[in-house]
């Protein structure tokens, strides 16, 4: 099967220092809920659950740092996130 590539226009959209402020304010928030031991409040997901995504979340995000700071693509398996509870359990990321 071949897979098409996203516009370049569009990721131009999705990728904007907007977005990412959102997402930092999002994990702030969870952080600060987290800290003060009411993570609960902020998240229906179970406290496992929830350290998955963070792990596979901070994963993905040292992989796409080291990637830029070569310049270049990694090759092999090194862009692949570990087994996390999510595709233990079938989930699509």
């Amino acid at each position: 099967m071949v897979t098409q590539k996203p516009d370049i226009r569009l990721l131009h959209l999705l990728y904007t220092d907007a977005r990412f402020e959102s997402i930092l304010t999002v994990l702030d928030a969870l952080h600060d809920a987290a800290s003060e031991g009411r993570s609960h409040e902020v998240s229906a997901l179970p406290k496992d659950e929830l350290i998955g995504w963070l792990q596979d979340i901070a994963y993905t995000a040292r992989e796409t740092i080291r990637e830029l700071e070569t310049d270049r693509p990694i090759d092999g398996d090194a862009g692949c996130p570990p087994a996390s509870e999510h595709e233990k359990h079938g989930e699509r990321l």
